[in-house]
Parts: C-alpha cells; structure tokens; sequence
C-alpha cells in the first residue's frame, strides 16, 4: 500500500438520489432572520454520521438577505476526493416567499445543470489534493430566497482497520438559527463521544435515542476569530466521538498502514545511506541523512489518490521523485536512519492544537503533520523533515514546536511530551559611521542568531539567494537613510553549523544621515527597528477576548554605535521597564566620538491573556517610547489624535470646585447627566470625530473650565470644526492664557487659519513652530500638506522626511513623500519607496495597505489601488473607513456594480455609520441607482454633519439629478461653513454654470486656489 491509486475525475461515482433511510429529517424554522449586518444566515445546518459505513449526510438551508449575499453566495459548490468518496446528492432547491407569507420550493435542480469541475485551491501552496469539485451555478436567485442543499458522503475503498472519528468545533461567524450533529448506528462500534464546553459559553442540548444520539445547538452565539491565538485554546464547545479506546491502537494503525513504505525499495535506500555515511561518525551520518531530506527533496504534496492524507509515498518513490510532503519525507528519513542502524519512528503531531491534543480521546483526527524521533548513543532526538536551513549538530538541534505528540510504533501506549523549546537569541549590532565631508561614512552591521531563529535566517537565504537576502537587509536599512549606499556584495556569512548559530556581516556606504545631495543633519535620529525582526508587531487598539501568543523563549538585542567626530558625548543613562509578558531594557554609553545605545527585549511568558491584553498594549507602548522606533502606527489624525492622550475623567474630575450655579439649569447640562458628564462626553465625543456633539456639549459647560487648559484646546477642536470660528479663536486666548509658551494652542491657530483659507499666515506659523527645538511631528506633518498647497513642493518634502526620519513607517509621511516624488518625476524611486517600506514591515498594517491604496490612486493606477485597499479593510474589518476606501476604489476604477456589491454589504455591516452611507451613496450614484443614491446621501450629511465632502458629494449629486437650486442651496451652506474645501467650490462653480450665475467665476478661481492635488486625481464625477 505504499503507492496509491489515483482517481480521475471522469471515474468519479457522484449521483442523484433520495437520502438512506438512516436519515433523520429535520424541520426549518422560517420565521428566523439573520440579526441585523448579516447578508445571509443558515436557518439550517444539520449533519448526520452513519457510524458503522463512516457515511456523511449534511444539509444547509441558506437564507440571502442582501445583494452582495446573492452575488456571492448563489453559485453551489460541494467538494469530494473521487479516490475515497462516493457523493450522494439529495436535492437542490431554492425556496422563495409568495405573497401571502407562505414559503414555496421552486423546482430542484435537475441533474443535467450540474457540472463536475477539477481545481487544485492550494497550488501555490505545493498542495495537490485531487478533489473535484460538484458545481451548479444558480438562475433566477433573488433577495430573501433560501437555498437549500442536501448530499451524503460515503467511502469509497475505506483503509482496513481505519475506526470512525468525528472532530466537531461548534463556532460560527454567521448567524444559524438551528444546528444539529447526530450519530447512529453506533452498537458494536465501541464509540465513546463527549462535549467540551468551557466556562460560561452556551453548548448543545444532548438526546440519547435507540442507537442515535443528537446534539441540538439554538441560536448559537456568533464566534469572531483573532490573530496570533494559540491553536489549543478553543472558546466554544468541542464536540468529540471515537471508536479509538487507547493512543496506543491509534499508534498500531499506523504502524501497520506504513509498515510496506518505509521498506519500499530497499536497495536504492540503501545506496544512499552508504554515500551518506562515508567517512563519518554514526552521529554525523545521522545528521547528514536529515541535511538531505531536509534540503534536497523538496516540499511538494501530491495527496490524492486511495488513502490519501493519511498514506505516504513509499520511501523509495520519495528518493527516486526528489519531492513529497511531511509523511513522504519522515518515512524517507526514518528509512535512511534505520539502514544506518539509527532506531527511527515517525511522530504524529498537530501543528495548530500541539498540546491542546492531551485534552482529546484518541482519535486519527487530532494530527496533520509528521515528524521524526530517533534514539542515538543513549540520547532522544525530534526532527521536523520539512524545515528548510536547519543548523545545529544533534546537541544544538532546535526541537519542533509542537509540544505533544504519538509515536508510531507497534509498542506505543499513549501521547509523547516533545521537550520544550530552547532560548533563542537575536542581536543586531548596526555602528554608523558619520562623515560631515561624505568621504568615509558607513555603516557596518552585524546580525546574529541563534536557535530557531538562526534557522529561519538560514532558510530565507536558500530560499531567496544570499545576493536578494542581502539586498532586502540593505533596502530596508535605505527607508531610514536615503543616501545610503547599499553593497549587498559586502554580505559575509559565517555559519557555526555544528553550535546552530549564525552570523551576518555587511558594510555600505553612508555619505549622509540625512537626505541624499544635502548637507548632513543636525542630528542624527534613528530607532530600535531590530528589535522586530522577532518581536511581535500587534495592534494596539485591538479588543480581544482571546489569549494572544507570544515567541517564547526569546531573546532579542539591537545596539546602535554612533561614532564621528560630529559626534557630541551624551549623558549615559539607563531604562528598565518589565510588563505582562516582557522585559525590557536600554543601556546609553557614551565616550568621546561615540555614542552606543543597546536595546535588550526578553519574552517572559508564551502567551498574554485577554484580560492583560490592554495592560499588555498600555505596558509596552511605555516601553518602546524609549525604543525611537514604532511597533505600529495608524494614519495621522485631526488633531485630537493629540487630544486623545489626555486623561480625560482626572480632567473633568477636578473641576467640580469651578461650577457655577445657574449651569445646572442648562436642558443639555442636564440631558447629559450634570457638568462634569457633559465636559467627560465632549471629550468622548472630540476623540470619535463627533465634533457637532462634542461642540454643544463644550459650549454648554465652557465658562465652568475656564481655568482648564485641556478643556479649552478641546473646545477649541470642536469650535473650528464646526465652523465657529469667533468661538475657537477665544477659547485659543483663553488656553494660551493658562499655559504660556505652550506649542499645542499655536497649532491649533494653524489649523484655525488653514480652516478660514489663510494660508499663508498658517504657513509662517508652522515655518516658526518647526524651528523651535523638540517640535512634534504634527507640526511638520502639518507644514508639508499647508506647504505643498502653496506650492513649496521642496518644504514639503523636507517636513515629510523629517517625519519618517523620527517614525520611519509612518503610513501619512511615507505616503505623501511618495506622491511628491512621483509629482517630481522620480516615479521608479516613489514606488521603491512605498512599496519596499510595506514590504519590509514584520507584518503589513491596515494602515499602511491604506497608504498604498491611496497611493496608487492619485498616481493614475485605480485598479492597482483595489488590492491593498482590499486587504487593508480585511486587516481592519471593523473600520468603516477602510471599507469604504475599497469601495472607492472600485469606483475610481469603474467597476461600478462591483462597487455597489460591495458597498451594500458595507451598509449592512455598518448601519448607522457615516463612511457606511458615504460608500453606498457614491457607488449607488455612479451605478445611476439613484433611487438608492439619494437617501444615502442624505444620511450621510446627517451622520457626519462636519464633513465637507458629505456636504459637497451630495450638492453634486443634487446637480447631476438637474435639481440645480437645491445643490445650490446646499453647496452654498457648505462653503460658508467650509470655506476652505476646495471640492465644495468646485461643485459649486459647476452649479452656479449651470444656472448662468456670474458668480461661478469666482468660485472656480477659489477651487483652483484650494484644491491640492489628490482631490483633482481623484475627482469622481
């Protein structure tokens, strides 16, 4: 049995039938709707396990309650290995509600509309799995139908000896209204079944029957997935059943099923362990024959065919072949070791649920991957066949991560603990060499690694080549440092593959720290970047509910030398901060010429739970404060991004002694819930964007905090918002009043200036404010966007650089740096930029894909845009914005009914929510439903009553509508309260044309003054 035999697709046994008689049918509840931000929902879900043949009977009743719903989910698919399964289908039928409330099933789909499709969906992951595909596209599929589907999955050719199994995660990120698991006919097979429900999550109602047992699930809770969750924490009820009694049988099964493989062809074995073996120890032959299988065939899973996923390729198919997947290469190894006298089994391991499987009866269905254990001179060793680069002499060998597992063998009586995981280390040394003449500045760095960690450098570098490797280490070094000067050919390597360490030296040029052609900088800024090449990236705004894992034991070291006669002594100094889970230190030497800072991570714990996840977040972002580099950064706010860091309750709470007595009759003061919860909710307010709220609580309460200066900048962000300029112009006095010198009012008085189309006076402003020592990055992220508007394309690009040289990655910065050079005509250099910048990052945020987008977007590349603004809304898919960011890609792109799909799901998803309603009034604008459009719009100005382009958006679409004197109406509001959105003149200028209004000229001389470059790129007409 150690070939299969394969199946084509012809010879696949599929056909139409009426269900067993074992098939117990199940009645739909009809009146049950999917809750609200759902496109569809089962109103049924029903399985059902004939124990004895190991046959499967499902059904689904599907209700599609939205347009996107009926896009996407109207073509029928159902999957089967033509070489173990014989596929039953019951019946296809669409149920649809006649008038009078009464469900009617149209015709079943006739056998002739089915069509039998090949399609290999992990390819380019080397999967072929050999699974066809039963497809019936749909006609005639409406909104508020319900598919209903029933088939039954028998063995073809069951393996001998193979006992049934059922492994059933009860989680649904859909609605279902009813779900049901039943086995039967169990007697005589030995079957034990048991549910495990962890605390306070809702399980399965249980029903022993005659031979029958049934799990009924109502209402089950919807289940929301989280990233970086350890595979053995399940928090929803695991429903398990076994004919296994003890691992042990589950071991004997096996043991016999690959008795036959890994003897296969024991001549050419054996040759090959000779060759393996000559001049070497037993232990170095040993080593030898993993280095082999581990790096000369390759990964490729060819799993189709009689016993697939659980049969390997016989060993000497495997050699002959030069490639197979983690069955055929343990078996190729263990047959290399056994015949250099090396006591070798294969190992069962769950590469997901790794010890989770102790909490499991025995069962087949706890594994999907397998390595190898061998026994050497009295010691144990594991090895995982598929790793590609694995350093280390069987001493030094990194042990596989998987933490339990079942040893294949005739003697095996239970689960195996594998050892845990040995440290491992990171150290990036990086000594920069400053030359004010641009003579002799380099930088010299040195990357070392240890452990698993040394293993995936060395797998990146076959796997890339060392001139790429060195050349991705290179470019990302040249996002911090533009006049780098990369010599990837510098790369030395000097591997101790016998301890399992390995260490990385390059040098490049660096005729300046600062922008390429200009004189060096007065300082020289750069962060701890290294310190996440192994460090988690995280979100810090994410809630979680679940445990998030951590790389443990770890440790990681980044050391930045500073040396140059340029080079000022600093003051040594030292920070120690611990947290859940880390430990984290920052040592300053300092000596004449040189300045040396060493950045020293250290995981503590494997995993952080859900209720020390914001500690977590909170910990750690003080830590890395003291790191120069960032973990990660959303895109730049309004200016309440800095209004967010104040603490908000200690404000309100200690201005009780300031209240005023007549306030209280205030109806606002006191709908709020008194003063001090209307200045709390204001602040709320102010940092959600909800600036009209925010503003009429603010002016309610305002003459109580006049002595507060927190409350006065808030009040200030809400008046100029909102278009009460008086108003934010006094409070500005007022806060300025309190705290002398303080820069933050004189930021606001920018913003104020640029608010009221003062440009130049807010440009000198922020020129003034960048020159001061310590200026935030705010003040130059707003001096590039005021400057480039004046046309000071040249101070625009420096502001921006001086952005990204303090936070390299910085989604706004890296953006608009890219644009102004792709503007300048360095459009190969913006690409680079952007695009390696993203590429380099641990992990890709929201943010930057969002970047990305827009980027490609105002460069004249739409459909280039769709991808990362796809990808971004998906990394992100509870911010509305970003959905409809891919919406509006999709329109820039003209693919409006795809748009339109696509931003009515968004609705649904998000009612109530302003970007919600501005995706589906646009797109249902340019697919010309304007009878979708029009309330849309109108709720989005509702919703968002301090957006401007809400406002302009729909004074446009009142235009196209030819209803002129009301887009006049509303497009003159807006420029009163706007009056410097340059969109909003434009749309303006167009109306007053087409009512031959004189006017319009010089609303179109204000356009052409106000509007910047991105909002004629991406005008959408």
């Amino acid at each position: 049995m150690s070939i299969r035999k394969h199946v084509p697709i012809e010879h696949a046994e599929w056909s139409v039938q009426p269900p067993a008689d074992w098939v117990q049918q199940r009645s739909v509840d009809w009146a049950w709707r999917p809750g609200e931000g759902h496109g569809f929902g089962y109103l049924l879900i029903d399985e059902q396990h004939h124990v004895a043949s190991q046959a499967l009977y499902a059904r689904t009743v599907k209700m599609l309650i939205s347009l996107s719903a009926v896009q996407t989910q109207s073509q029928v698919v159902v999957e089967f290995d033509p070489a173990a399964q014989r596929l039953q289908l019951h019946e296809l039928a669409i149920w649809r509600m006649a008038a009078d409330g009464a469900w009617q099933k149209r015709e079943p789909v006739a056998k002739e509309a089915f069509l039998l499709r090949q399609r290999e969906q992990q390819f380019e992951q080397q999967m072929l799995k050999g699974y066809v595909s039963l497809v019936a596209l749909l006609e005639d599929v409406r909104i508020g139908d319900v598919i209903d589907l029933s088939w039954t999955l028998s063995p073809r050719e069951p393996l001998p000896g193979l006992r049934f199994t059922a492994l059933h995660f009860l989680a649904w990120s859909v609605p279902v209204a009813t779900y049901y698991l039943a086995l039967t006919a169990y007697f005589g097979q030995d079957l034990r079944w048991r549910l495990l429900v962890p605390d306070a999550v809702a399980a399965p109602a249980e029903t022993v029957a005659a031979d029958r047992v049934t799990w009924q699930f109502e209402r089950p809770p919807l289940f929301q997935a989280e990233g970086n969750v350890s595979g053995g924490h399940w928090p929803f009820p695991v429903l398990e059943a076994t004919a296994w009694q003890t691992w042990g049988q589950v071991s004997a099964f096996f043991a016999e099923l690959w008795a036959d493989a890994a003897t296969e062809d024991s001549a050419s074995i054996a040759a090959e362990a000779e060759r393996l073996a000559a001049g070497k120890t037993a232990a170095d032959a040993a080593l030898a024959a993993l280095r082999f299988v581990q790096n000369e065939i390759r990964y490729l899973s060819v799993d189709f065919g009689h016993g697939a996923g659980m049969l390997p390729n016989g060993a000497g198919t495997v050699l002959r072949r030069r490639f197979g997947d983690c069955k055929d290469k343990s078996i190729l190894l263990v047959a290399l070791l056994r015949e250099l006298g090396v006591a070798a089994r294969p190992v069962l391991v769950a590469s997901t649920w790794r010890d989770g499987i102790k909490r499991l009866m025995p069962s087949t269905a706890c594994f999907n991957h397998v390595i190898v254990m061998f026994d050497l001179d009295g010691q144990r060793y594991f090895a995982d066949p598929t790793v590609v680069g694995q350093g280390g002499d069987l001493a030094h060998l990194s042990v596989p991560p998987f933490a339990a597992s079942l040893e294949i063998d005739q003697a095996t009586a239970g689960l195996l603990d594998l050892p845990p995981a040995a440290l491992a280390e990171l150290t990036l040394t990086e000594t920069f060499i400053l030359d004010r003449r641009g003579v002799n500045g380099a930088v010299e760095q040195v990357l070392e690694a240890g452990g698993w960690l040394a293993d995936d450098i060395r797998a990146a570098i076959l796997n890339q080549g060392q001139r790429q490797f060195a050349k991705h280490r290179a470019d990302a070094l040249q996002q911090n440092f533009p006049a780098l000067q990369p010599n990837p050919d510098s790369l030395q390597i000097d591997d101790d593959s016998d301890g399992n360490r390995i260490a990385l030296r390059s040098r490049h040029g660096l005729p300046t720290w600062g922008q390429t052609g200009r004189k060096p900088p007065d300082f020289f800024s750069y962060g701890a970047h290294g310190l996440f090449l192994a460090v988690e990236t995280i979100d810090p705004h994410q809630q979680r509910a679940q445990p998030f894992q951590l790389r443990h034991p770890l440790r990681v070291c980044h050391s930045v030398v500073v040396r140059g006669k340029t080079v000022k002594k600093q003051k040594a100094g030292a920070f120690r901060h611990e947290g859940p889970g880390f430990r984290y230190r920052v040592d300053i030497q300092s000596r004449r010429r040189e300045v040396r800072f060493d950045y020293l991570w250290e995981s503590t714990a494997t995993e952080i739970a859900a209720e020390q996840w914001p500690g977590y977040c909170q910990q750690r972002a003080v830590a890395l404060e003291r790191a120069g580099a960032l973990v990660h950064t959303p895109a730049f706010k309004p200016l309440t991004a800095a209004l967010s860091f104040f603490p908000v309750l200690a404000v309100v709470g200690g201005l009780a002694a300031g209240w005023l007595g007549n306030a209280g009759n205030n109806s606002i003061v006191r709908e709020a819930g008194g003063i001090e919860a209307a200045g709390s909710k204001a602040f709320e307010h102010i940092k959600r964007s909800e600036f009209t709220q925010a503003y009429a609580l603010a002016a309610a309460v305002q003459s109580n905090y006049r002595n507060n200066f927190d409350f006065q900048i808030m009040f200030t962000e809400a008046a100029l918002r909102t278009g009460h300029f008086a108003e934010a112009e006094q409070a500005l006095e007022q806060a300025r009043s309190l705290r002398a010198g303080d820069i933050l009012p004189e930021q606001l008085q920018a913003a104020l200036f640029e608010a009221r189309g003062q440009l130049p006076q807010a440009l000198e402003l922020l020129k003034r404010l960048a020159s001061q020592a310590g200026a935030p990055e705010r003040v130059y992220a707003d001096l590039a966007r005021i400057a480039e508007r004046m046309g000071e394309f040249g101070g625009a690009r420096t502001a921006w650089e001086t952005v990204l040289a303090r936070h390299p990655a910085e989604p706004e910065a890296l953006y608009s740096l890219a644009r102004l050079m792709w503007l300048a005509g360095e459009r190969e250099r913006a690409d680079n930029l952007i695009t390696g910048v993203i590429a380099s990052q641990p992990v890709s945020s929201a943010a930057l894909e969002s970047a990305l987008a827009r980027y490609f977007s105002v460069t004249g590349r739409p459909e280039r845009a769709i991808d990362p603004a796809r990808r971004a809304a998906e990394r992100e898919p509870g911010d509305p914005y970003l959905a409809y960011k891919h919406v509006r890609a999709l329109i820039e792109s003209r693919r409006y009914d795809e748009a339109l799909a696509v931003a009515i799901g968004v609705d649904e998803k998000f009612p109530k929510q302003p970007m919600a309603a501005a995706a589906l009034a646009t797109a249902a604008a340019m697919a010309n439903d304007n009878l979708r459009a029009e309330p849309a719009f109108k709720e989005w100005v509702e919703l968002a009553p301090d957006n401007p382009d809400a406002v302009s958006s729909y004074g446009f679409f009142l235009h196209r509508l030819g209803r002129d004197l009301e887009s006049q109406t509303v497009l003159e509001q807006g420029t009163r309260k706007f009056p410097s959105h340059g969109n909003l003149w434009l749309n303006y200028a167009v109306t007053l044309e087409a009512l031959g209004d004189a006017a319009a000229a010089q609303a179109r001389q204000q356009a052409a003054r106000l509007m910047t470059d991105e909002q004629r790129a991406t005008l959408v007409r």
